[in-house]
């Protein structure tokens, strides 16, 4: 009888070291399986990203110069626009609206900087006192806009 049970232990010690084997070879293959699937879909994702990438290099490289030429067309056309006003400012300097504009721009940008000097150096130049000057100077200038534009039109025409 022992040796009957120490057979039997042995039968039953070779079904279960045959059913790890089994199980073991089983989860390898199954191992295996998910690497391989699991490889097969990191090269999809490399190749969707690389894609990707392509076509956004593309798109900024096309905005680009599209930005690129857009800047050297605007470049173009504000230099001609600047040399147009002062070819206009040149023609028109002898305009007594035109002279009359300029005396009074530099003369208030003297007196501006002369009693905004001594305002500050005697510790009476406030935020107050620059806001009312700022107020003062923009009323002053659409006064002026409007009353060149009548001159223009009425008095001294533009050339």
């Amino acid at each position: 009888m022992a040796h009957e049970a120490e057979d039997k232990a042995r039968e039953e010690s070779a079904k279960a070291s045959q059913k790890t084997k089994e199980t073991a070879a089983d989860a390898d293959k199954k191992a295996s399986e998910a690497s391989s699937k699991a490889s097969g879909k990191a090269k999809e994702f490399s190749e969707y990203a690389s894609e990707k990438g392509d076509e956004l290099s593309k798109d900024a490289s096309n905005k680009y110069d599209k930005a690129k030429k857009s800047a050297a067309r605007n470049y173009r056309d504000g230099k001609e626009e600047a040399k147009e006003k002062g070819n206009e400012l040149s023609r028109n300097r002898d305009n007594p609206v035109v002279v009359g504009n300029a005396l009074v721009i530099g003369i208030g940008s003297v007196a501006l900087g002369f009693v905004g000097y001594q305002k500050y150096a005697k510790g009476e130049l406030s935020w107050e006192v620059a806001g009312i000057t700022a107020a003062a100077v923009s009323a002053f200038a659409v006064g002026d806009y409007y009353l060149s534009q009548y001159l223009f039109r009425e008095k001294f025409p533009k050339k």
